[in-house]
């Protein structure tokens, strides 16, 4: 009777091992991307490098970061790279501090980061841009490189 009660318990418990996992599932459409913190850190300091670039003016490096199929939308609208770029060369970026910045892996190699921005930026014409937004990007892994494929900026609150 011994080694029944053993022979019935070692696969109850198995089973019940087996049902503690993680609720969440692993695959389909209910998952939940992982990514690594160095691959985190990697999409933050390609993000960082948008806001230098801007700043000094390295556009040629700049558009490196964007995706051919970047889009850009502002309060003025949507931008492709190309017109992004255009109004960064007659803006003048005095200074700029990211905050608070979080990466969110939302699928395999697709990931969004979002931040606040306090920044001191002048138009073309002397119009000062709104001094803290609150900002994000889309960035997708393209033949293992990250590249910016969506940003958008709204006043932060």
């Amino acid at each position: 009777m011994a080694s029944f009660k053993v022979f019935v318990l070692i696969p109850a418990v198995i089973f019940s091992l087996c049902q503690c996992r993680s609720s969440a599932p692993k695959s389909g459409a209910g998952a939940v991307p992982q990514m690594s913190k160095e691959e985190g850190n990697v999409i933050i300091q390609r993000e960082i490098s948008v806001w230098e670039y801007s700043k000094t003016k390295q556009f040629d490096k700049l558009r490196e970061i964007l995706a051919d199929d970047y889009i850009g939308y502002f309060t003025s609208g949507s931008m492709q790279p190309s017109e992004d770029i255009n109004l960064l060369r007659n803006t003048t970026i005095n200074s700029y501090h990211l905050s608070n910045i979080t990466v969110k892996p939302v699928a395999d190699n697709v990931a969004v980061i979002y931040y606040t921005v306090d920044q001191d930026v002048v138009s073309a014409t002397g119009e000062k841009w709104i001094p803290e937004v609150a900002a994000s990007s889309v960035y997708a892994k393209r033949n293992g490189v990250w590249y910016s494929v969506f940003y958008q900026e709204m006043p932060a609150r």
